[in-house]
């Protein structure tokens, strides 16, 4: 499902996904001006674009464009935020992570495979019952979770990793065209910011509850069987907040642009599938895609191998601020008017790489006196505990500022046409 101009993803902008490769016709998005109901307007990469209108038209709070990254960021708050609380623990809150690293890397392939064909379930049953499907796959996964703590049973955490992968694969489906599509053009980056605010409040408020039930917990090991009973609890309001989303033709904006849905047959989509494969700009911002989310399952070991109990828990409540912060220093730096898009993008992609480069260079150096002295890393080890602790501070903010500088770069270098096959070649790029 695809969608003519860039809103809110999910887990921002309502933007368009992947083409959906089906037999059948299959539905995109498109945004089009109602005096221009027979045409599929192109979005223009230029200042003009991007300059606030004068005019404003009526909008229904409940089918603005605010409100529905307000939904899709509540259901990510239920699901993928607080699995992420969880994941900020390492290894799943569990006492090893050599299991739990298995599932995890099960559960990414069954992603890959749905971020790429997840537009054709999109297409078929629509965004808002693709959005409740979706939340549902994480609530399986945090019960695999306790039961594997509470029983040791390893079978169901198998299982649950690769449910929750389905499903994520296909919120992502869904998140792209509406965090990137949905919003005004010049609202997108403060969009995108919002967005990142709702995912990663989940962290930092399940780091809290997590905090607050371990932190009395000095020694290794897994979390209290009480932190994944509440954080289930939680999740279980995600597929009632999905209900509220709008479809697309429903959705209101201020500049009086509508989204509607055309088709397209699977030989049209096919093409521009294979356009964006042998393109020259998905090839140079694959090994960017790629890296961008190492060092989660990286960091997430690191935690589980050095760190107590309490310290893990610490880092779930704190270090979902740097996502935060990232998402927001970087989606009103790309909102900047005062400089063009080519220089906010260059400006914005040599800070990142600087980042990116001295934060794995630091991690290497940690990482060597980890292995040397062997510690078991508390809040109160002093110097070791800030390097470790600054550093993964770091490592989510850098990551989360350049994942959103991602999804701006692409919705101002490919038409809206092939923008949902760019978006779900990020997440499968992601997923791997």
């Amino acid at each position: 499902m695809s969608m003519v101009h860039k809103p809110q993803l999910n887990r921002v902008c309502h933007s368009n996904w992947f083409r959906y490769l089906t037999a059948k016709l299959l539905f995109y998005p498109t945004i089009m001006k109602e005096s221009e109901a027979t045409t599929i307007p192109e979005f223009k990469n230029d200042a003009t674009s991007e300059q606030e209108l004068t005019y404003s038209y009526p909008v229904h709070w409940l089918r603005g464009t605010i409100f529905q990254i307000l939904v899709v960021g509540g259901v990510f708050f239920c699901a993928p935020g607080m699995y992420n609380a969880l994941s900020s623990l390492g290894a799943g809150g569990l006492a090893t992570p050599w299991y739990a690293n298995a599932t995890a890397a099960a559960g990414y392939v069954f992603m890959a495979f749905f971020c790429l064909i997840g537009g054709i379930i999109v297409g078929k049953i629509g965004v808002k019952a693709a959005l409740l499907i979706s939340s549902t796959g994480d609530i399986i996964y945090a019960g695999s979770l306790y039961l594997n703590s509470k029983n040791g049973t390893q079978w169901f955490l198998m299982f649950g990793s690769i449910i929750s992968g389905c499903t994520d694969g296909l919120m992502y489906t869904v998140e792209g065209p509406v965090i990137t599509s949905y919003p005004e053009p010049h609202r997108r980056g403060r969009m995108l910011a919002l967005w990142v605010f709702m995912r990663n409040a989940a962290p930092v408020i399940g780091g809290a509850i997590i905090f607050g039930l371990n932190s009395s917990l000095d020694s290794s090991g897994g979390v209290s069987l009480e932190t994944y009973l509440v954080i289930i609890g939680i999740m279980c309001a995600g597929p009632f907040i999905a209900t509220l989303l709008s479809h697309p033709e429903n959705v209101q904006r201020k500049d009086g642009v509508k989204i509607r849905m055309r088709k397209a047959g699977w030989r049209q989509t096919f093409n521009e599938w294979y356009q964006v494969v042998c393109s020259a700009n998905i090839l140079l911002l694959c090994p960017l895609f790629f890296t961008s989310w190492f060092y989660g399952s990286y960091i997430g070991t690191l935690q589980t191998q050095y760190m107590n109990v309490r310290t893990r828990a610490l880092c779930a409540f704190t270090i979902p601020w740097g996502d935060i912060a990232g998402g927001f220093l970087i989606g009103y730096f790309l909102d900047n008017q005062r400089m063009s898009i080519k220089q906010r993008a260059r400006w914005s992609w040599i800070g990142l790489m600087i980042l990116n480069l001295a934060l794995w260079t630091w991690t290497a150096i940690v990482t060597k006196q980890l292995e040397d002295e062997q510690p078991v890393i508390d809040w109160t080890s002093g110097g070791l505990f800030g390097k470790t602790f600054i550093l993964f501070v770091l490592f989510d903010l850098a990551t989360m500022a350049t994942q959103t500088s991602l999804y701006w770069i692409i919705s101002q270098i490919v038409g809206i046409g092939l923008l949902i096959s760019y978006l779900h070649h990020l997440r499968v790029s992601h997923a791997c």
